[in-house]
């Protein structure tokens, strides 16, 4: 057997392997080390991002807290630059809250309506559909507060899923059904640290006629 022969044909063989497929080789090693590399950036960018984001939220909720309709803007800017993020959710669910009781239900409709479409757990979405449905009812868009009470599955959502409910009834003046709702959530246990939901079912036993006061309905 000619082994220089051989050798000879397998380095040329090698050769054009390399020619081939040698840059492809190369490049995807280099690949590679930039994706480790370009991971581990990736890691300590969003480990920051975080950091930063908690720190701007701790910043506008204190904000809110302590200044209250003054900080409605800046705190509403703040969401927008957050999309898609926790700290965006949250604070259109906080800026949600004061709005209410600054009685700009416009703004925590806006509010409450960008949480739900960005949050991804079942249970927020839930809470802010019920919240949501209140401050659409206190605005007299009863169908589009019934829509979000029929968006509301969850069994440990039931008692308030039936008050507001009877609200809705009781707003729309069928004190009959308001009544039945509105029992449906004492038998699910709604009366537990509820004195309204009490209120409520005492006033329609005595006045079929009565509707539920305003500061209920949000």
């Amino acid at each position: 057997m000619d082994f220089n022969s051989t050798e000879e044909q397998q380095l040329e063989t090698l050769k054009r392997w390399w020619a081939e497929y040698g840059k492809s080789i190369i490049l995807g090693a280099v690949v590679g080390l930039g994706g480790l590399f370009g991971w581990r950036y990736y890691q300590e960018h969003q480990v920051e991002t975080r950091a930063a984001g908690a720190d701007n939220f701790a910043n506008v909720s204190t904000q809110l807290a302590t200044q209250g309709p003054d900080a409605f803007t800046e705190v509403a800017a703040f969401v927008e630059q957050n999309q898609g993020n926790n700290y965006g959710e949250l604070a259109a669910l906080l800026l949600a809250g004061e709005a209410v009781k600054a009685n700009q239900l416009p703004l925590a409709q806006q509010q409450l309506e960008f949480a739900l479409a960005n949050t991804k757990d079942a249970a927020i979405s839930e809470t802010i559909r019920l919240r949501l449905a209140r401050v659409l009812l206190a605005q007299d868009k009863a169908d589009e507060a019934q829509a979000q009470l029929n968006g509301v599955k969850q069994d440990a959502f039931s008692a308030q899923r039936s008050e507001i409910q009877g609200d809705l009834y009781s707003a729309q003046g069928n004190t009959d059904e308001a009544y039945k709702a509105y029992q449906a959530a004492e038998e699910a246990g709604g009366l537990n640290n509820n004195p309204a939901l009490k209120l409520k079912l005492d006033n329609l036993a005595v006045n079929p006629a009565a509707t539920p006061a305003e500061s209920d309905k949000v």
